[in-house]
């Protein structure tokens, strides 16, 4: 077991809301501990917000965009604010990591590799975006002249999950700022402590006040923030689920919506696919944030003839990953996030025996050290013999548990890929590149990689059917937070 590492008290203990650029008692909300998913115990404590807490927020996102203290400063002042608040960031990187895998768990290599670098980075792109973009195009027909011109949405209502504690707020933040939107951001109650490091990064970078609230809160306070008449625009990740209702709500005044939801990725393993070469490559991808995370390649297609000899790489592997305290180096698999999300993927795991699939590896419960007994742990788990309408072939999971899935040929494989309500993300592996590429063309989903390879930086992020709509990251990801107007003027 690694040595306890302690926050800082400013980081640990956040007993007030950021509210419109102040630090302020909440209006009769409560104050949460958080538990290390890794132990149990008490990492801090933050305030939530109630509903008269996101009346206020979204009372100061209104005055000061109206008063375009923010709406209208140049895209120069903007930018100059953002990368000062990056480099806040970047100055506590180190502490940043610690916290996150403080309070969800995940391996503090993966911490520092990319749930804080990631944010650091998507702050100066879009700080680098807000001073380059092209806000005003003429178009004319010969005889009229048009002057097409984009400007900021209005008040963001944003509402992040719990796995990407930093990183995912990035996605949100960083760009509505960048083009000149006021914010009011509502992470979760699991995870509410390393996002503040935000309110803190932007007070010092000197962006102006009522700008940017953020107030950790339950789905109470979402929906309030949600169905607020003067938010403008909601930008949420989350389940397909609350991403249906979201939208609903937002129908009610039309009001502007980027949903990145769930999903089910398959990850096709092609005829001429090297197993010895595949398995490396694709656990990280199945496995990141122990298993939790939208895009995870939880569905493994494979050749019929060749199920056997993938399942039993697949099991090794799987077998082999390390499963313990999330602050040790070597630690490739930490907890789940809480009790009950344990409780969940665990009941996935009956739920498959139940149907018919064989636990290969793995299974409910983990032998573990008297330190972390009581962690929120799953071991990696494998499930074969599953058939794709099977729930657990259907169902996002969110933890550490793949299936594999047998198919016939190439023509079966792209249909039980696409057998899903699902479009998030997905993969095709094999030596022809070619012709990986010309399968990977065929899958109804936002993203694919050919042979693991990672997207490349500002491509957009975002899904098919239940995966979402519009997208994230890129130059699409600042647009969702703009407007078109076009004016008439004289040729």
């Amino acid at each position: 077991m690694s040595q306890p590492v302690s926050l800082p008290d400013a980081m640990a203990e956040r007993p007030q809301l950021f509210v419109g650029g102040r630090w302020q008692d909440s209006r009769g909300g409560e104050v949460a501990d958080v538990r290390n998913p890794a132990t149990g115990a008490r990492v801090g404590s933050a305030a939530l917000a109630s509903a008269d807490d996101v009346d206020a927020a979204v009372a100061a996102a209104r005055t000061s965009f109206d008063s375009g203290i923010w709406s209208r400063a140049t895209p120069e002042e903007r930018a100059e604010v953002m990368h000062k608040a990056a480099d806040y960031l970047e100055k506590r990187a180190p502490e940043l990591a610690v916290s996150i895998t403080s309070e969800l768990g995940c391996p503090l290599w993966f911490s520092e590799m990319a749930h804080v670098p990631n944010p650091i980075r998507h702050t100066r792109y879009y700080a680098d975006m807000a001073r380059e973009f092209a806000y005003d195009e003429r178009r004319t027909d010969g005889t009229n002249t048009s002057l097409v011109t984009q400007e900021p949405v209005g008040v963001v209502g944003a509402i992040t999950p719990w796995n990407g504690p930093l990183s995912t707020p990035s996605l949100k933040i960083t760009p509505a700022l960048a083009a000149g939107c006021s914010v009011v951001l509502k992470p979760p109650p699991e995870t509410p402590l390393t996002v503040q490091a935000f309110a803190d990064a932007f007070l010092e970078a000197g962006l102006p006040e009522g700008v940017l609230s953020i107030l950790p809160g339950d789905r109470e306070a979402g929906a309030h923030l949600v169905a607020h008449p003067e938010v403008d625009k909601v930008a949420f990740t989350g389940s397909s689920a609350a991403g249906k209702a979201i939208m609903a709500s937002a129908a009610q005044r039309i009001a502007r919506v980027t949903l990145e939801l769930g999903g089910k990725s398959a990850a096709i393993m092609l005829e001429d696919a090297d197993v010895e070469t595949v398995i490396p490559a694709l656990l990280p991808m199945a496995m990141m944030v122990n298993g939790q995370a939208c895009i995870a390649q939880t569905r493994i297609l494979v050749p019929r003839h060749r199920e056997s000899e993938f399942v039993e790489a697949l099991a090794a592997a799987l077998a082999a990953q390390k499963v313990g305290d999330p602050m040790l180096p070597d630690t490739r698999i930490g907890p789940m996030v809480s009790r009950r999300q344990r409780d969940r993927v665990a009941g996935y795991i009956t739920l498959g025996r139940e149907e018919g699939a064989k636990v290969v590896t793995g299974g409910e419960t983990l032998p573990l050290p008297s330190e972390l007994e009581a962690g929120w742990f799953v071991p990696p788990t494998l499930l074969a013999g599953v058939d794709n309408r099977m729930r657990v072939a259907q169902e996002e999971i969110f933890g550490p548990v793949v299936v594999v899935i047998p198919y016939d040929d190439v023509e079966d494989a792209v249909r039980i890929a696409n057998d899903s309500v699902y479009g998030l993300s997905g993969s095709v592996w094999g030596t022809d590149v070619d012709h990986a590429v010309a399968v990977a063309r065929r899958i109804r989903t936002g993203m694919v990689s050919i042979n693991g390879r990672p997207q490349a930086y500002g491509s957009p992020f975002g899904g098919y059917k239940q995966s979402g709509i519009g997208r994230e990251m890129g130059p699409e990801g600042f647009k969702a937070f703009l407007e078109t107007k076009s004016i008439a003027i004289p040729s």
